[in-house]
């Protein structure tokens, strides 16, 4: 595999995260960076080796060094700012949720078909091989047939000095930032769309979900339910109940590098697959691996999927009354 350049549109804490993976590639590297602040980007740039650093997101995507750009900024800015870069002929790594509604999403995976494009939602979730684990030992019916999946996501942000989850400018609140991992996980072991959804939220005086109950039945007839909450401080545990026991993803489940397997004895196996470096390595090479090879997205998480959990979070939002301003839902 030859060398990939990447470029990061928004330097903040996601960033340096992706940072620190990439900087362990043996394929990727991290050349350039872009920040409205001159002061963040130089930071950026100096704890991370990055030799450019750019005050215009335009003159990232028109550097023709850069092969692929990892969007980090908040998802309100996720459309204008993937289309840019798509319509300059850059490849994207498209941090998660990919949008804010379902019209978005299905112009940006358009957009790069037509221009041959990779693009890619970053649900680092779906590339760690734990998950892979996971699903092989429940097609090898470890515990038997799927009944359903539970699973919590939460925190009391309140307790923090300050969050973009209470920005509704911003996309904020529990359902688009959390709600979208059991969404995610429970479409991957799951393989299907829920043609039921049932859903309850309380939004509060910051016109953001501030906690969201979902109930998903599947033409299979399992189910999947989930509790995301930006103001309570949940398990954060997953559980797949089978009719012969059960896998239990533990606290954080999204992050998942273990499980344990259950049968109606009691534990019998636990999978232990630590993360290289800290779990985004792997959907960074998954994408260089994909360019490589002429793709315009991974069958880890497809195009369709990434369509698929913003259509069901349009429905929840439609269900509870959670609206966003027309700036950040425009096209």
């Amino acid at each position: 595999m030859k060398t990939m350049n990447w470029g990061v549109l928004g330097p903040g804490s996601i960033a340096q995260t992706f940072a620190e993976a990439i900087s362990q590639s043996e394929h990727g590297k991290l050349t350039a960076v872009a920040s409205r602040s001159v002061e963040r980007g130089q930071a950026f740039a100096k704890t991370y080796n990055v030799p450019t650093v750019y005050t215009s997101y335009e003159d990232l995507v028109n550097d023709p060094n850069i092969d692929i750009i990892y969007i980090a900024t908040p998802h309100s800015f996720h459309y204008p700012q993937a289309k840019l870069c798509l319509e300059a002929g850059k490849h994207v790594l498209l941090e998660k949720p990919s949008t804010i509604n379902t019209q978005q999403i299905q112009i940006l995976t358009k957009l790069a078909q037509q221009k041959n494009l990779f693009l890619q939602e970053a649900i680092w979730t779906r590339f760690m091989p734990c998950l892979a684990k996971v699903k092989e030992k429940i097609e090898q019916g470890v515990i038997g047939d799927i009944q359903y999946i539970t699973s919590t996501i939460g925190f009391a942000f309140q307790h923090r000095k300050e969050t973009r989850l209470y920005d509704p400018k911003l996309g904020g609140g529990a359902l688009l930032d959390l709600g979208l991992y059991p969404i995610a996980v429970s479409q991957a072991l799951l393989g299907e769309q829920p043609n039921v959804i049932q859903a309850m939220g309380r939004v509060g005086e910051r016109q953001i979900d501030e906690s969201t109950l979902v109930n998903m039945h599947y033409p299979s007839g399992r189910y999947s339910q989930f509790t995301c909450s930006a103001t309570g401080h949940c398990p954060n545990t997953m559980t797949i109940v089978g009719s012969d026991g059960n896998i239990v993803l533990p606290a954080m489940f999204w992050d998942t590098d273990q499980a344990h397997i259950y049968d109606l004895n009691g534990l019998v196996e636990t999978i232990d697959m630590p993360h290289q470096v800290n779990g985004f390595e792997y959907q960074i090479e998954e994408s260089m691996r994909c360019i490589q090879a002429g793709k315009h997205f991974s069958d880890l998480m497809t195009h369709d999927e990434s369509i698929g959990i913003i259509q069901i979070m349009d429905e929840v939002r439609q269900q509870i009354g959670l609206q966003f301003c027309a700036e950040i839902e425009a096209l």
